[in-house]
């Protein structure tokens, strides 16, 4: 192509034609070497994806012991609606009889009914406390003191409404934490020793040694404040000092035990264990008629162990009293009166808290319809009582089939993902080539797989499962794994389950060989990343030289630019200098 090189536009059109030749001939072969590496870089990443998924289904196979899948348990129940179970990879085989006679019930104590808007006997501003004791299901107990404030607000013309104080009493009970507070207490503590604090469970040693009252609560409290959940302070009034101590979380009791000084005693504290009343029982108002209201309070877990043991004021003309709910430790019965006032009381006497059921024709109780400490390994959910004709449930415990065979499944589809992957991108026809092809690594990590597949393992004799074609899963070149006879693997896991167990998870299974195979082609020093590795460096001594040969192409090009624009100006002089000459001698 010609270029009028006397013309601005003759240069730059013959410099751009320069760029664009230096380039297509120096610059696009390296492009074509980076988009092939590029290729190659993603390739092998969607490789690895791949491997770590097969590795994560071969993980699970190979699992041993208590953690191996083939221990999966299935129960069966006769009739769920019921009885329902559940087994773990821990319970034994087996088969039992359940017969539900009592389902376990929450205990439940309710107020007597009292006028909605009538005025209790309660006038005097302040704060009211009450006692509740409740089974720790255990066999002893916890203790719960609700503080329930009465303010000014509260009253209207000096009388509180019995509505009011129904909610007032519910919110206490709702709001309630557990607090130890103790006595008030000044000058010298005459011993040393340590005491436990025990936080739902959690024991930690709290020392003192001697001092006056105001330096050990001090100390004591500097410790209580290192336990995490639980909140200490020293509270002095007109000189002397009290401790208090809250628990942060409402679920978790707290209790002072195992002096062995007499700190404890000093400060007038119990061993008892304190919880909030909000974790052990709820408390509700409901009108059993239009214009009354009645308080329920009823305890959180079923069962006798769990029961609400004693209810009392903490002082005369309390705000339990107003409800008929200062019982103390008496357990009676809640009656209803349609013409007159209810008997304040318990709805369920204490023989009826508990389940209570036949076990292959044994009686049993306990203090829930949900028991996962009969049979090891097995919960069960009683959900209704048997009537008279009913048959007993039978529970089967036994193998887990589909549990195992899914995580079978699993691992063929894993392996096919991979195996499909590998021979697609390393595969050659006449119009495509994958771009795995020729690739070593990759082929040999086709090999692995397809040898695993169809080979016997080493060291399982002939008598016993030693290849995956003898549970019934074939191997295709083309398609990969599948399962030939679904009902042949299904029986094969529950009539020989050791079998298919030691065939997967044994030290040279095929699960564990497998694994330990494709694992040196996974990870940060793999096989595969060390070649992506080696192509991100290939591809920056790309990068570096295609932006160096641009520089030297950029630059070229402005020195050639710089010469024709010089030739152009001489050429330009010397058109006008002839203009001269010729007008001269003209």
């Amino acid at each position: 192509m010609a270029y009028d090189l006397l013309t601005t536009s003759g240069i730059n059109s013959f410099i751009n034609s320069y760029i664009q030749t230096e380039k297509s001939k120096r610059i696009t072969p390296l492009k074509t070497r980076q988009t092939k590496y590029n290729n190659l870089s993603s390739a092998y990443s969607s490789l690895l994806s791949n491997i770590d998924k097969l590795k994560s289904s071969l993980s699970k196979l190979k699992l041993r012991d208590s953690s191996s899948i083939f221990k999966a348990k299935k129960a069966e129940s006769s009739n769920s609606n019921f009885v329902a179970a559940t087994a773990g990879s821990g319970a034994d085989e087996g088969t039992f009889t359940i017969r539900t006679n009592q389902l376990a019930k929450s205990d439940t104590l309710l107020s007597i009914d009292r006028s909605y808007s009538a005025n209790s006997a309660i006038t005097t501003l302040g704060t009211y406390t009450f006692t509740v004791k409740t089974g720790d299901g255990s066999g002893s107990f916890y203790l719960s003191k609700v503080s329930v404030t009465l303010e000014e607000s509260d009253f209207s013309n000096g009388n509180i409404s019995y509505s009011v104080l129904a909610d007032k009493i519910k919110n206490a009970i709702k709001d309630d934490k557990a607090i130890i507070t103790s006595n008030s207490v000044s000058g010298y503590l005459a011993s040393s020793g340590s005491f436990k604090l025990n936080l739902g469970g959690t024991e930690t040693e709290i020392t003192y040694s001697e001092g006056t009252y105001d330096e050990v609560i001090d100390n004591i409290v500097t410790q209580l404040n290192n336990i995490s959940g639980v909140q200490a302070e020293k509270i002095t009034v007109n000189g002397n000092v009290q401790l208090k101590i809250t628990a942060v979380n409402s679920s978790k009791y707290i209790q002072l035990k195992d002096d062995t000084g007499t700190i404890l005693s000093q400060l007038g504290v119990s061993s008892n264990k304190e919880i909030a009343a909000s974790s052990v029982i709820t408390a509700s108002t409901f009108s059993p008629v239009v214009g009354s209201t009645q308080l329920s309070l009823t305890s959180k877990n079923t069962g006798y162990n769990y029961r609400i043991m004693e209810i009392s004021d903490d002082t005369t003309n309390g705000l339990l009293n107003e409800f008929g709910l200062n019982l103390g430790p008496t357990r009676q019965a809640f009656v209803q009166n349609e013409n007159g006032e209810d008997t304040a009381g318990f709805v369920h006497n204490e023989s009826s808290l508990n389940a209570k059921f036949l076990f292959n024709g044994i009686e049993v109780q306990r203090d829930s319809n949900t028991i996962s400490d009969l049979v090891s390994g097995v919960t069960l959910n009683l959900k209704s009582v048997f009537n008279t004709n009913d048959p007993d449930v039978v529970i089967s415990v036994g193998t887990d089939v589909s549990s195992i065979k899914s995580k079978i499944e699993s691992f063929i589809n894993s392996f096919n993902e991979l195996y499909s992957y590998l021979r697609k991108n390393s595969s050659s026809s006449s119009s495509q080539r994958g771009v795995l092809f020729g690739d070593s690594t990759t082929s040999s990590l086709t090999n692995i797989l397809s040898t695993s597949a169809y080979q016997s393992l080493s060291g399982f004799s002939n008598d016993v499962i030693n290849s995956l074609s003898k549970l019934g899963i074939t191997f295709d070149v083309n398609n990969g794994l599948s399962i030939s006879d679904s009902s042949q693997l299904e029986s094969i896991i529950l009539s020989r389950t050791n079998e298919v167990e030691n065939f997967f998870n044994d030290t040279n299974g095929f699960a564990e060989t497998l694994y330990t195979k494709i694992n040196f082609y996974s990870g940060a020093s793999g096989y595969i990343q060390s070649a992506i590795s080696r192509i991100s460096s290939n591809l920056t001594q790309i990068n570096d030289s295609v932006s160096k040969i641009e520089n030297q192409i950029n630059k070229r090009a402005e020195v050639l630019r710089t010469q024709y624009q010089k030739l152009q100006t001489q050429l330009a002089e010397l058109l006008s200098s002839q203009n001269v000459f010729t007008n001269y001698l003209g």
